[in-house]
């Protein structure tokens, strides 16, 4: 899991985006970091390997222009920058497309010899993954020759063919999502469509909440500023927009396999596991995530995350969420790495 947020309204999005992640990154990121605006027809972004901190400390992340953006955290890795996200896509010199995602492989990992070679084929085609390695130590998305992407670098790229080829933005995610599956969420700007966040969920979470300024979206709906609208959680196998003054969603036309809703009872469960665990000790979100998946029927997929942060986000509404920031070892020598513990209050 990672984090993500966008935003697309009436003020400049550069700060509202910092401010956003930065309630997220400890929760599971901090590794990496990286942010895209469109501004006036063009897309603009910095990402690095570090946290928050280390991306406004070696770029001018915070001064990008315009009001539509994404911004993500993500967890460790082994190389640099560009296996940080947003994932590019370029044509003709310029960005043609950024996007984040949020999740992994999953159920779907036993199809990286497509993913293979797909990846094997885009490159031949001129597509550039900034990613690409020319060893593979085992890691990420191995090539036939040895070398190796980042597997959401290559789904940027699939996408961005998608939308060459004439799909409208959220479809070309769509078909993208369901040829080369993961239990991910994505966020994508387009020049194609510079009014809108273009967005595509398998089962990983992604909530909006609208303000008077605009649309706010976050993977953990406390990471929203104070004064917002209900966070609306998009449904499990959909894709769409986000717009300043509402958003569309479709399902998928033919969803690739199965996903655990949320019903009362799973919820129930969930709520009582992660209550008195929070009682007992402090927890990370991923241990968190841990509980929720045991309350799930069989499924091909689970919604652990999503529910783990919606319970979460009720705590925090109930004023009984206490969170305490601390620090690990980043990536590399001399980086550190946020980490989020909380419990509740007795």
């Amino acid at each position: 899991m990672c984090n993500i947020a966008g935003y697309i309204g009436e003020r400049d999005a550069a700060p509202i985006l910092i401010d956003m992640i930065r309630e997220q990154e400890g929760l599971n990121g901090g590794f990496y970091t990286g942010i895209a605006t469109l501004h006036e027809g063009k897309i603009y972004y910095r990402k690095v390997v570090g946290d928050l901190d280390e991306l406004l400390r070696r770029t001018d992340a915070a001064s990008l222009p315009g009001k539509i953006g994404i911004i993500h955290s993500r967890t460790p890795g082994d190389l640099g920058d560009e296996w940080a996200h947003p994932f590019v896509c370029e044509r003709d010199g310029e960005v043609f497309t950024a996007q984040v995602y949020n999740g992994s492989l999953g159920f779907f990992k036993d199809l990286n010899p497509k993913r293979a070679a797909l990846a094997a084929e885009l490159l031949s085609e001129g597509y550039k993954m900034r990613s690409f390695v020319p060893e593979s130590n085992g890691k990420n998305l191995t090539l036939n020759d040895g070398s190796r992407v980042h597997i959401s670098d290559l789904m940027c790229q699939l996408v961005s063919k998608n939308i060459l080829g004439g799909e409208p933005a959220h479809r070309a995610m769509e078909l993208s999502y369901c040829e080369i599956p993961a239990e991910i969420v994505g966020l994508m700007l387009s020049v194609t469509e510079p009014d809108a966040i273009a967005f595509a969920r398998m089962n990983m979470p992604m909530f909006v909440s609208y303000g008077d300024d605009g649309a706010y979206l976050a993977s953990a709906p406390q990471a929203f500023p104070n004064g917002l609208s209900d966070p609306h959680l998009f449904p499990v196998f959909s894709s769409g927009y986000i717009k300043k003054d509402g958003f569309s969603c479709a399902p998928f036309k033919k969803a690739p396999s199965t996903v655990a809703p949320i019903t009362e009872s799973v919820r129930h469960r969930a709520y009582e596991k992660i209550y008195s665990a929070l009682l007992e000790e402090k927890q990370t979100l991923s241990s968190l995530a841990k509980l929720a998946n045991t309350c799930f029927d069989d499924a091909d997929c689970k919604q652990s995350a999503t529910l783990a942060y919606s319970i979460l986000y009720d705590l925090k509404k109930r004023g009984l969420l206490k969170v305490k920031k601390d620090t690990k070892p980043g990536v590399f020598d001399g980086l550190t790495a946020p980490v989020y513990y909380l419990w509740v209050k007795q």
